[in-house]
């Protein structure tokens, strides 16, 4: 079924151009991973994270479940762009552009109140990082939403605005119900809604090689 993923996004983008290929391998050194139920379950996903471009990589075995038939990773960028990239009909390496402004939108403060009750998530054995989060009620127009926030060093704003873009049909399992970026800095990272809670923030090295893609991009 490799065939219906990238061909729908073709569309989707209105009007694909070849323009190349890229010419860069990305690394990322740390991985999140959360903890979310589903039908009664509990489930994980991770994302990697270069805290120091504040890039991030989403990979269908890790972020997707391995349920994203032809995509491969989707890298979220902070400037609002997004690649993914996969296999097409043809067994071709594609990657393929997309642009989100919720991602490069500038929120000076949390859109609500602290409520007084702070908590460490990541706690583990092996010496990685934790981080310390304060609860908040966020209020984001007719919703209000409890979550814990952790300031740090590097853009969420990638992280939150993907499930919100057009033309893609997989979807990050959690922050899914609020346009976060309107509602919070970039630098505010939440670790838990209630319903999810971020389990660890691990070392790793993780590489995308985009040489081996072709790149697409939307026509001007």
């Amino acid at each position: 079924m490799k065939a219906n993923y990238f061909p729908v996004l073709i569309m989707l983008c209105f009007g694909i151009t070849c323009v190349g290929f890229a010419q860069k391998t990305l690394k990322f050194t740390e991985q999140l991973t959360y903890s979310y139920q589903k039908e009664g379950q509990k489930k994980e996903f991770s994302v990697y994270l270069d805290r120091r471009s504040s890039i991030w990589l989403f990979t269908n075995a890790d972020s997707f479940e391995g349920t994203a038939d032809g995509l491969e990773f989707v890298v979220a960028y902070p400037n609002g762009r997004y690649l993914v990239g996969g296999i097409d009909d043809s067994d071709h390496k594609i990657c393929q552009t997309f642009d989100m402004p919720l991602a490069r939108k500038n929120t000076s403060k949390v859109s609500g109140r602290a409520l007084g009750k702070t908590q460490v998530f990541g706690k583990n054995n092996y010496g990685w990082p934790t981080l310390k989060a304060q609860l908040f009620e966020i209020n984001a127009g007719r919703m209000t939403q409890e979550v814990f926030l952790s300031t740090v060093p590097f853009d969420c704003r990638p992280l939150y605005a993907y499930n919100f873009l057009l033309g893609i049909e997989h979807y990050l399992p959690i922050f899914n119900q609020i346009d976060y970026p309107s509602y919070l800095p970039k630098n505010q990272l939440i670790v838990s809604d209630g319903t999810f809670k971020l389990e660890s923030l691990s070392p790793t090295e993780y590489f995308i090689d985009l040489r081996q893609y072709r790149m697409l991009s939307p026509q001007k």
